[in-house]
């Protein structure tokens, strides 16, 4: 029989917080049993900074020659591109990537919309603004690390240690979690996005599913489980070590409580490919159709698709990229429409940057302003959202080399999102600091219309 030492057991619970992500779960706001309905967000970060301007494009003819004079060598052929069924503002016409034909019909089956032209704002900004520096600009504008936490936290102009998931938890989970585990779910570890003052993630792997301490209550391991329950049961003077006991704790029980939950989830006919999106969605499926055993009525959940930095060889990228983040889409919407939760759940993309809409040659460089998909049988699908560019060069957006200021702030999204989920009117400031910059949420739905009222 094997034997354990304490340091050797320490050891086994440092692996198993950093493989856990900092697993944590907030039975202090574990109060009041959530109520019957039920609603979801599913953030999909595409990291690296995905070049949107060819994942939904201008399909009218004299759009789409500008388009393609712009782009050079990295425009796609009108004759490959896939046409959306929606008409816009000056007859404005869409297609999106040839790689995307679930995305296609889901937005012609009003499931599903884009947001054009979105990105950090700290201020609302003019080209003048922009040139002559009236304005506070993002921090950080241009650079992958800042505009991704951008991106998470919805506070373009402060660096913060929460973010725009885990501000929602910190409202809502009181009333909407009664189990041990975050409602807050992620399938890529530790994310500010997910991070409140008070409610931290559950992080669960994409492939695995449910992570845990190797050699923790398995078959011949009673000595080891006993000696780091023991050690975790222990009152610490030092408060770090309190709170490593405290969160290993918490990531075990929590763990034993998804596992369970899981091992009595319903079997879904809906079948999803085993990697990439594919397989964090069907994680995600799994423990939404679990949700009553968990005991939560609201749910976040964020899952991370790197390599979009495609500073070289967009075409051939994203033409073996694209197609996986269109399977995974409509596999999830699938499984959700077995479940009869499409109305309860809304997903969408965001990203570090949009890209310059001119080539570098055969790439395209760090931008601004781009392209996001938002999927949900309440989302007012079929529409693009927002104000799709200019793309004449050294247009009123064009802030250089085609990297276009947003039209559409990410806070305005977000806001949009939060009444959806349930956040009260008076409570969408404290979520999002610089709201009222945009839109005051107290008298308003929004800019953008992405619910219906």
């Amino acid at each position: 029989m094997s034997t354990y030492s304490r340091r050797k057991i320490l050891q086994h619970g440092s692996i198993a917080v950093a493989a856990s992500s900092q697993l944590g779960w907030l039975a202090s706001s574990a109060q009041a049993a959530p109520g019957q309905d039920y609603c979801a967000m599913v953030c999909i970060l595409l990291a690296g900074g995905a070049d949107s301007f060819n994942m939904l494009l201008p399909y009218d003819q004299n759009r789409y020659d500008t388009y393609a004079s712009v782009r050079s060598d990295l425009a796609l052929s009108r004759a490959d591109i896939l046409p959306l069924g929606y008409l816009g503002t000056d007859n404005q016409q869409f297609a999106v990537h040839p790689g995307l034909p679930e995305t296609q019909r889901l937005f012609d089956a009003n499931d599903l919309g884009f947001i054009a032209n979105i990105g950090p704002l700290a201020e609302p900004t003019s080209r003048a603004d922009f040139d002559n520096n009236a304005v506070q600009l993002p921090l950080g504008l241009f650079s992958h690390a800042d505009q991704i936490a951008v991106w998470q936290t919805a506070t373009a102009g402060q660096r913060v240690s929460t973010g725009f998931g885990g501000r929602v938890a910190d409202i809502v989970s009181p009333g909407a979690n009664s189990g041990p585990v975050s409602m807050n779910i992620s399938l890529a570890g530790t994310n500010l996005f997910q991070t409140g003052a008070d409610v931290t993630g559950y992080a669960m792997d994409a492939i695995a599913g449910v992570r845990r301490v190797a050699g923790y209550d398995e078959a011949g391991s009673e000595i080891f489980t006993n000696a780091l329950d023991s050690i975790l049961a222990q009152n610490y003077t030092s408060p770090l070590r309190q709170s490593y006991a405290e969160q290993l704790r918490s990531s075990i029980d929590a763990g034993a409580e998804v596992s369970a939950a899981l091992a009595a989830a319903p079997t879904l006919n809906t079948t999803f490919a085993t990697e990439g999106l594919s397989a964090a969605l069907a994680q995600v499926a799994r423990v939404i159709s679990v949700r009553q055993a968990l005991g939560v009525s609201r749910q976040t959940f964020f899952i991370t698709v790197g390599g979009w930095d495609h500073h070289d060889e967009v075409l051939q990228n994203q033409a073996r990229m694209l197609p996986g983040i269109d399977l995974g889409l409509s596999e999830f919407h699938a499984a959700l429409t077995e479940m009869g939760l499409l109305e309860a759940v809304t997903t969408f993309t965001i990203s570090d940057f949009g890209r310059t809409l001119t080539s570098n040659g055969r790439g395209s460089d760090h931008g601004w302003g781009g392209h996001n998909i938002i999927m949900g049988g309440g989302v007012n699908g079929g529409q693009v959202f927002g104000e799709y560019p200019d793309l004449t060069p050294g247009g009123q957006l064009d802030v250089g080399r085609g990297r276009y200021l947003p039209t559409t702030s990410v806070d305005e999204m977000y806001a949009e999102l939060a009444l959806w989920f349930g956040i009260a009117r008076g409570e969408v400031s404290n979520v999002l600091p610089n709201i009222e910059r945009f839109f005051n949420p107290a008298t308003e739905n929004g800019t953008l219309g992405l619910f219906s009222a």
